[in-house]
């Protein structure tokens, strides 16, 4: 597993507040594994472990802010959500979830 570092800043703003500025960098290499990865499974039996998707922590971040538990998501709720926000990129299988 792959963990991609997310660097977090922190910029004051005038009345006191906070403004919390997060990025994450998503390789080209990152993204073409994950493709190869989703074309290659269709080929694959899987075991007891099946890769479904590889979510953004920023992605992981709104779900929940949105009122979502990634953490008790369902696989195939958790590819339904890349899909309608156009992410599909991050999903790891060809296989229906």
């Amino acid at each position: 597993m792959t963990v991609l570092d997310v660097r977090e800043n922190l910029h004051p703003i005038e009345d006191g507040g906070i403004i919390i500025h997060r990025q994450q960098d998503i390789s080209d290499a990152f993204l073409s594994n994950l493709h190869s990865e989703r074309m290659a499974s269709a080929h694959l039996r899987e075991a007891e472990y099946m890769h479904v998707a590889d979510v953004p922590a920023a992605v992981f971040d709104l779900w929940h802010a949105l009122g979502y538990d990634p953490w008790r998501m369902e696989a195939r709720e958790i590819i339904r959500l890349l899909e309608r926000d156009h992410l599909d990129a991050f999903i790891a299988t060809s296989k229906a979830v």
